[in-house]
């Protein structure tokens, strides 16, 4: 064996820690400048800190959304706990901190390498590195307190897949798949429907031609009933719902999302890169072999999954784009589903050669064409997210130390890519400024007016 072809699991696992490392530290960079959005974040901050975080919860189930877990989260928002912006900054560090310790969860138990193993980091940093730089939502996901649960409930399906093929059944396993299953039901509706139609339908297409069902499905199929139907009965999604988006209209905004996300996919060389290294270095006996039949229902199921569950955001969402932040979500599925597939092809074809090279290269482009590695350099480099930051702390903190019950702000003069970007109204009335009004005691809160 050459030196090139020793050294070459080192070099890229180097590559993929330097790649992961930069990317991290640029979002702990920008984490330093949070700020609430002036809509979701204040609004939640405002109910949870009249009403307390349950009873918070309760409302927005009742009267906006049927995530029952999601509103927990959101409500547990750090504009609870202090008016101090500093304590957002904890939210970016705990996504990080999940993601992380998840990926490494996931794969050191379908794999079986020691820790001591470079592959085992290497094979988490890339995926982690193909998370971060290519999900087009990123900022949303991170910096927007009301994103969190998008990015929670990928971990969720991720720990419970893990658990449920890896560990040995006992009372320990179905105690912790059922609390698995019961939050990522209630966190968000596309993770809660393609976990839905890709696990429950393996199931039934197991049961009818291999036999029995195991006893412990009854209970988590019954955990699986509760927590859906409490989503798609729930009040709030009653009058959130749209009901105006037109046949035409809808197919027009399904078919070019659909579109949207194949490009997004297509184009990161990240996510292929994570996919070589996949097919080069995993060893496919880690995880169980299934059927070319049955990996070919497999993914007529996972297919159909991202069509049945891009259906209510074409129909019902309002919108002509499916926001950044859920289309992210599907990005992060793809990547899991063709590492899957691609490690099963290895039971029937022969094993990846020398594509360490490949896995480099690619690499490289990854981290050179990132939008979001570009973005959070130009606005750490520039200033703007400072700069941006401080202008909303002059204003937030101009709001609650005012002695008059109405308060009127200027409009902010520095705009950022990666913080919510809307602005307050000069209608006192409008949604976004009795939140804020509300959430600082006071009557009041608007823009001053031309």
């Amino acid at each position: 064996m050459s030196l090139l072809k020793r050294l070459l699991p080192r070099i890229v696992f180097l590559a993929s820690f330097g790649a992961w490392a930069f990317i991290l530290t640029l979002m702990l960079a920008i984490a330093r400048f949070n700020v609430p959005s002036i809509v979701d974040d204040f609004c939640f901050g405002w109910v949870a800190k009249q009403y307390g975080i349950f009873a918070g919860a309760y409302y927005y189930y009742m009267g906006w959304s049927g995530r029952y877990f999601g509103n927990l989260l959101m409500h547990c928002t750090p504009l609870y706990f202090s008016s101090d912006f500093t304590y957002l900054q904890l939210n970016t560090y705990f996504l990080l901190g999940l993601g992380f310790v998840t990926s490494l969860f996931a794969i050191r138990r379908i794999s079986s390498w020691e820790f001591s193993d470079q592959r085992l980091w290497t094979s988490v940093f890339l995926f982690q590195s193909a998370v971060l730089y290519s999900i087009s939502g990123l900022y949303q996901w991170f910096y927007w307190f009301t994103g969190i649960y998008y990015y929670i409930s990928i971990q969720l399906i991720l720990l419970f897949l893990v658990v449920y093929f890896t560990m040995q059944s006992s009372r320990k396993r179905t105690i912790i798949l059922s609390l698995l299953l019961l939050g990522l039901m209630g966190t968000s509706e596309v993770s809660m429907l393609m976990f839905s139609a890709v696990f429950w339908g393996y199931q039934v297409w197991l049961w009818r031609f291999k036999g029995p069902i195991q006893k412990e499905l009854y209970l988590l199929f019954a955990i699986w009933l509760l927590g859906f139907l409490a989503v798609m009965l729930s009040p709030g999604n009653q009058v959130r719902a749209v009901s105006h988006v037109n046949l035409t209209e809808g197919l027009h905004i399904l078919f070019s999302n659909l579109i949207d996300l194949a490009i997004q996919f297509a184009t990161s060389p990240l996510c292929w890169a994570f996919c070589l290294w996949m097919w080069w270095i995993f060893p496919s006996e880690s995880i169980k072999p299934v059927s070319r039949l049955n990996l070919g229902v497999i993914s007529l199921l996972f297919f159909g999954a991202i069509l049945m569950s891009f259906i209510p955001l074409s129909f019902a969402l309002g919108e002509p784009h499916i926001p950044a932040r859920i289309l992210s979500l599907y990005v992060v599925f793809l990547l899991i589903y063709v590492a899957f597939t691609l490690v099963q092809l290895k039971h029937y074809l022969p094993n990846g050669r020398n594509a360490g090279i490949g896995v480099l290269i690619l690499m490289l482009a990854g981290v050179w064409k990132s939008d979001n590695a570009r973005m959070l350099t130009r606005e750490l480099m520039s200033g703007q997210a400072a700069a941006y930051s401080a202008e909303n702390h002059r204003r937030f903190e101009k709001i609650r130390l005012s002695t008059s019950d109405t308060v009127t702000v200027e409009l902010l003069q520095t705009r950022s890519k990666i913080f919510f970007g809307e602005e307050l109204s000069q209608d006192p009335k409008h949604l976004w400024c009795k939140c804020v009004a509300n959430y600082y005691g006071k009557k009041a809160v608007h823009l001053k007016k031309d």
